[in-house]
């Protein structure tokens, strides 16, 4: 027994010794970190020196090799690299150790422009006299600044952003002469963009921004404490110019009186288009007179509400004796216009 675990150590450490030979025949271990995200403006094929740092005896060997068949997706777009399939692709290139390879990362996200497509993007951009791009003394925030504008319609009422203290160096970044593009990354409460300046199709500084945004516009507010199902009247609302936000869309003055409200709104609070709707005018188990219109002849019957309804809305009115259940449209405190049944809902 003790001479079986004695031979296979001398196999384990045989073995050990071949792994070891191998390395130092082949110059020692290499390593290739992967960039999580590559921009590339180039024509001709993705190397893997494009989306990796690679330190090491093969460095030179490895920067050449082209990775651009490992790619899914379509060119122009967002494309990935998986770290096994580079793998493979080192196992079986000529030439190459392979087993002397370290690859950091878990894959890479690629997006290659052709540089024929980007600089006609330039081009269109200079024709089209973008202010933010050929005004001289231009900077980041006012791109910035033009996007949010765009993003929210603001239009020509008063803006303000509150951005972080560590990000005014990079708002003051000139972008004369520059490319500059905004993408939005999230809307949690605040807004989160990603700007990338592109000077000569290249990245020059990019960095994510997480700033507030609020507008000084007409607003409709409470001029008291409203009830929720109040409708609304001249007396309950005072239009005034406020910051607010931009998603905060306020209902207009004209559009509001008339109409109820589905939420208590307190004094000096915004009244929001979703806070209004058409007003509760029939209850369940009011008395309802309903008219059946039939050309120039008008019947009218009394019925009994057999569930509430809103302005316009549909309801079922049970007669007075019980004996019949017509539906109904409520056109108003108590009234309704019969529908014609089977006719989709239209009247008579």
């Amino acid at each position: 027994m003790m001479i079986q675990r004695f031979q296979f150590a001398r196999l384990a450490l045989s073995v050990a010794l071949l792994m070891v030979t191998a390395v130092v025949a082949s110059g020692g271990v290499t390593t290739v970190s992967l960039r999580s995200t590559v921009r590339l403006v180039s024509d001709g094929p993705i190397t893997l020196a494009q989306v990796g740092l690679i330190l090491g005896d093969q460095s030179e060997q490895l920067a050449g090799l082209v990775i651009e068949e490992l790619l899914t997706g379509e060119s122009g777009q967002w494309q990935g690299l998986a770290v096994t399939d580079l793998r493979e692709l080192l196992e079986r290139e000529p030439g190459v150790h392979a087993g002397s390879i370290v690859i950091e990362g878990t894959g890479v996200s690629v997006r290659k422009t052709d540089s024929s497509r980007a600089v006609a993007v330039k081009i269109l951009a200079v024709d089209a006299e973008d202010k933010e791009i050929t005004k001289s003394g231009s900077v980041v925030r006012s791109h910035v600044e033009r996007w949010v504008r765009d993003r929210y319609q603001v239009g020509n009422d008063l803006l303000r952003m509150s951005f972080r203290s560590n990000d005014e160096g990079f708002l003051s970044t000139p972008t004369d002469s520059r490319l500059v593009e905004i993408r939005e990354i999230s809307k949690r409460g605040r807004t989160a963009i990603r700007v990338i300046v592109l000077e000569n199709l290249e990245v020059a500084e990019e960095q994510a921004l997480v700033f507030g945004v609020e507008v000084f516009r007409s607003v409709l507010i409470a001029r008291k404490r409203v009830n929720r199902g109040t409708v609304l009247e001249d007396s309950d609302v005072i239009t005034e110019r406020r910051w607010v936000s931009p998603e905060d869309l306020s209902a207009g003055i004209d559009e509001a009186l008339g109409m109820a409200l589905s939420k208590t709104i307190h004094a000096g609070q915004l009244i929001q288009e979703q806070h209004i709707e058409l007003p509760l005018v029939i209850r369940r188990g009011d008395i309802v007179t309903a008219k059946s219109i039939s050309g120039s002849v008008i019947v009218t019957i009394r019925g009994r509400a057999k569930a509430n309804a809103r302005l316009r809305e549909a309801v079922e009115i049970e007669s007075m004796n019980g004996e019949n259940v017509f539906r109904a449209q409520a056109t108003g405190k108590g009234k309704a216009v019969i529908i014609r049944e089977g006719l989709d809902g239209g009247l008579l």
